[in-house]
């Protein structure tokens, strides 16, 4: 089965995202000509070193500056002579954004501006990423990322200053279950565009299971320091035999609930994503009659079963 593994050892941006899906094999002419349709940008693609890491750079220009709101971008996104999976991605891309902001800053979704995010070069680096991943013909792909670099100290920007992750990024690392770790350097690593991406574009939980390379591509960020500041993704081969899933067992014990209780019990908790249930008759404490409840689930329902 093939897969694509993300491994943000060095955090993601939005130009960093779309710079490595350049590398790995998406056409650079294509992606370019995307993001300059969908925003008031000028796109140039290049090759660059980052201590000792040959990469792809993708630099975004733009005049324009400004705030948009959320229905702002997503009615241009959906107007884009662009393929409808890109146009989709993008838009739910944007949506991940603007519900991580609208959390962080208690403003109702539909009142949200966005300000960094709304500009020119946040939609084409948006686009950019999903256009490139459409090219790539990943959608059938299985998507794992390693966890997330997200650097340290403290950021400024138009709210204040805030530790890193920034607000908008923790949120969207919360809400998706995106791994993240502090480090490996002082400064912002991670961005709320970069976080977005991820959390669209990831759909399996957990390690990877072992995977031969096929194809390795590195996306280079803007910032220098000790490590170099690319965002690495590697195309493979996963035998399916090795793929596995993790599994969690609930259980507890009763002996003052009756058969027609316990009967329902069942049902609520197969309905509320049980992978199934098991009554089992014991005998308790000083003789009494009563059950082991025990629940098969996915790690991710245990804290709602």
């Amino acid at each position: 089965m093939k897969a694509i593994l993300f491994d943000p050892f060095s955090g993601a941006s939005g130009d960093m995202t779309t710079a490595c899906l350049i590398d790995l094999g998406a056409d650079a002419d294509k992606v370019k000509d995307a993001m300059e349709i969908a925003a008031d940008v000028e796109v140039k693609v290049t090759r660059t070193n980052k201590k000792g890491i040959a990469a792809t750079a993708v630099n975004v220009s733009t005049k324009k500056d400004g705030s948009l709101k959320l229905s702002e971008i997503i009615g241009r996104i959906g107007s884009l002579s662009l393929p409808d999976e890109v146009i989709s991605d993008a838009v739910s891309v944007f949506n991940i954004l603007g519900k991580a902001e609208s959390k962080v800053h208690g403003v109702p979704i539909e009142k949200l501006h966005f300000h960094e995010l709304g500009q020119e070069d946040a939609i084409a680096d948006i686009v950019g990423a999903c256009a490139a991943f459409h090219d790539l013909g990943l959608k059938d792909h299985r998507i794992y990322c390693t966890p997330i670099s997200v650097g340290e100290g403290f950021i400024e920007f138009s709210h204040g200053k805030f530790p890193v992750p920034a607000p908008a990024a923790l949120e969207i690392l919360k809400e998706y279950s995106l791994p993240w770790k502090p480090g490996p350097v002082e400064g912002e690593l991670l961005t709320p565009t970069g976080a977005a991406l991820l959390a669209h574009f990831v759909k399996e939980k957990g390690a990877c299971p072992c995977m031969t390379s096929k194809r390795i591509g590195y996306g280079a960020g803007s910032m220098d320091s000790a490590v170099p500041n690319v965002l690495r993704v590697i195309e493979g081969e996963i035998d399916e035999a090795l793929i596995s899933d993790s599994i969690e067992m609930l259980e507890t014990n009763v002996d003052d609930v009756t058969g027609q209780v316990l009967g329902n019990l069942i049902d609520e908790l197969l309905a509320k994503g049980a992978r199934d249930v098991s009554i089992i008759p014991a005998t308790m404490k000083k003789g009494r009659s009563g059950s082991i409840i025990q629940v098969i689930a996915k790690p991710e329902d245990s804290d709602a079963l």
